[in-house]
């Protein structure tokens, strides 16, 4: 993961979810279970296209006859959650490549920085399967968007 990702500020990132930990999303220590934060980053994304005006990011890419695919992910524990807590999803587009983007998500407990969660997204022809190039309307819509210009 970059290390710039675990400096972002809370405040930095355009979309925010706020969410209540549950029962079973615990273990047996009482804690959020590792694997739940992937969950947690995927509200983040499904919001973060929301935000775009999209309820799914399927539906954006298919109007350019494509779809998105993860092709790596990466998460970093600063901290546990526990039941009942608060947890605020946030999220971010923080890379393109030619035919890819990252998405960053941070979840955060009030101020206390939880887990980062980077999460590559292969842009891919619906009809090939192949890797096709991100259109330039998704990437200056991004850029519009967000307070941190992504890398590029």
């Amino acid at each position: 993961m970059n290390p710039d990702y675990l400096t972002v500020p809370r405040d930095a990132f355009r979309v925010h979810e706020l969410i209540r930990v549950r029962f079973n999303e615990i273990d047996g220590q009482n804690i959020v279970f590792n694997g739940n934060y992937l969950i947690y980053a995927d509200i983040g994304i499904t919001e973060y296209f929301r935000a775009l005006g999209n309820v799914q990011p399927g539906p954006y890419f298919h109007q350019y006859g494509t779809d998105i695919r993860e092709q790596h992910c990466e998460i970093v524990y600063h901290a546990y959650a526990t039941l009942d807590d608060q947890i605020t999803i946030a999220a971010r587009v923080a890379e393109f490549g030619q035919a890819h983007f990252t998405l960053h998500c941070a979840m955060f407990r009030g101020d206390d920085r939880l887990t980062d969660v980077a999460i590559r997204y292969g842009h891919m022809d619906l009809d090939t399967q192949r890797e096709a190039i991100l259109p330039g309307s998704f990437i200056a819509e991004v850029r519009r968007f967000e307070r941190i210009t992504p890398d590029q």
